[in-house]
This record gives C-alpha cells, structure tokens and sequence, in this order.
C-alpha cells in the first residue's frame, strides 16, 4: 500500500496571471523571487507616473530708488527728411550719402522748362517796362516853332510808366520763386544721411528724396518710457546713458518732455529727450541702450 505525499500550494496574486507555486524549502524563495522581479518589470513598461508640475511664480523687477530706467535711442539735434513742392522729372543730384554740406547748398534739380521759360519772359517784360519809364522821365528836346524845347513826359505818363515797371518786377519775382523749387538746397550744416532719387526719376508732390542730419550734435530720446514712470522726471534732472556699442558710460541731463504721451504696445509712453555732456567719437545715429534718470 502506498502512501502519497500531500503537498500545499500558495496563492500569489499579480497583475500577470495568478501562479500556484508549491512549498518547498529554497524552490519556493526563488520562485516568489522571480514572481516580484515579473512584476517590477510589467509595472515599468505601463510608463513613467507623471509628476505633478511645480507652481511657477511670476518675475518681479525691481529698479534702482530714485531712478527711471527707460530704453534709448540717438539722434541727431537737427534731421530732416526733404521733399518738393511739386512734380518733374529729376535733372541732376549734386551730392551722395555721406556728404558734409553747407546751408544753402543744392543738393537735387528737377527738370521744370516752363518754369525756367516763364523767368525769361519776365526778364524780358521787366526790361521793357524799365525803357518805357526811362523815356518818360527823361526830358526830351521836342522842335516847337523855330526852337528846341526840353520837355518831359506828361505826369500820368510818367507815373502810369513806373506802375508798369512795379508790375513787372513782381511778375519776376514770383516766377522766380516758382523756378527756385524746383532745386532743393540744404536747410542748415549737415551730413547727407540718404538719398532717394536718380536722375530721369519722376518725383511726386511731398516725396520723401533725401535726408539731412547734424551728426556734429546728438541727443537720445527714450522710446518706452510709461505714464507709470514719466510723473518722477524733471527737465534739469541728470542721467546715466549706457549704449551698447560703448563700454564706458555717457551723462547727460533732460532737456526736453513731450507734452502727450503716444499708445505702444497697449501702453502709453512719453518721448524724454536728454542731452549729452560730452559727445564721444564713433557716436552713431540709431545705437540703443538704456538711461537712469536721476529723478531724486
């Protein structure tokens, strides 16, 4: 008769399929062993648990007490931008980008003929109107009998003749201012900054064709100065320029604040513009930087 062994079973449940595993001394540990290794690895492949983000706090600047911090930009004291008064052809450009220039100095002519031929006309009038009144006031020998007698123009002769005369002298003047806009010259000393237009080119009424600045003298302006910042400044007050095309930094002082402020990126912002102790070389129209303005 033979006698059977009973053997016991433990129940392991997983997230795999549940393992009946027999109890044994050493084969039951490394049977559990390898079950929580499965596991493990079945738990590592479903993906990593997300990790809750961090609350993020909001950035803060903080300025300097008693300063406004605002950013720069340099400019010429003087820059215009040049255009004509009326339409013509362009006859000649007498200067190029880069160019120093004297006030009163033409820089480009428009091709105007009939401008040019209306001035010839009132010459021509004027010099006519002129010996017309020449005659009446001089006294003329005029044969009266047997003698020679010197006479004069009548008076309404002579006065008629010298309004003729003022006449034509205003029609010169006028058609010489007409030819005088066709040439653009230099409205102060400058340097010629750009310039617009080549020869041959039609220009239009009120077209920009050239540019004109005093680099001898520059200021900067600030360009985002806010309504929260613009009630501390004071014309007078000193500033710190720091630009960075310049290692070292400039002062200057307020010289100017725009009375109205203009819309900027959802913001109102006032144009500050201060000017320069001490103008280095290499000093460029249009470098940026920043500005501390003393306002204590």
């Amino acid at each position: 008769m033979s006698t059977k062994m009973k053997r016991s079973y433990t129940l392991y449940p997983h997230t795999a399929p549940f393992y009946l595993l027999p109890i044994r001394s050493g084969y039951h540990f490394s049977m559990v062993t390898a079950s929580l290794v499965l596991t493990l690895l079945l738990t590592s492949c479903s993906g990593p648990t997300p990790v809750a983000p961090l609350p993020t706090v909001a950035a803060t600047s903080t300025s300097i007490p008693g300063t406004v911090t605002a950013s720069v930009v340099v400019i010429p004291i003087e820059q215009s931008e040049l255009s004509f008064v009326l339409s013509a052809p362009v006859k000649e450009v007498d200067t190029k980008e880069g160019d120093k220039v004297k006030a009163g100095q033409t820089l480009i002519v428009l091709d105007a003929p009939d401008l040019a031929f209306a001035v010839t006309g009132a010459q021509a009038a004027l010099r006519s109107a002129q010996d017309y009144a020449f005659l009446q006031h001089f006294a003329r020998k005029t044969l009266i009998g047997s003698k020679f007698v010197s006479a004069n123009g009548a008076p309404e002769l002579r006065q008629k003749a010298d309004s003729k005369v003022l006449q034509a002298q205003s029609a010169l003047d006028s058609a010489q201012a007409a030819l005088s806009q066709a040439t653009l010259i230099a409205p102060y000393d400058g340097t010629i900054v750009s310039i617009n237009v080549v020869p041959g080119e039609l220009v239009q009424t009120g077209q920009g064709v050239a540019v004109i600045g005093d680099l001898t003298h520059m200021q900067v302006e600030t360009t985002d100065l806010s309504e929260r910042a613009i009630a501390g400044v004071r014309i007078g007050q000193t500033a710190s320029i720091r630009l960075k095309a310049f290692d070292q930094d400039l002062t200057g002082k307020v010289i100017m604040i725009a009375p109205m402020g203009v819309k900027s990126k959802g913001d109102i912002v006032y144009k500050v513009t201060i000017e320069l102790d001490n103008q280095p070389d290499g000093l460029l129209w249009g470098m940026t930087g920043d500005v501390d303005i003393n306002t204590k």
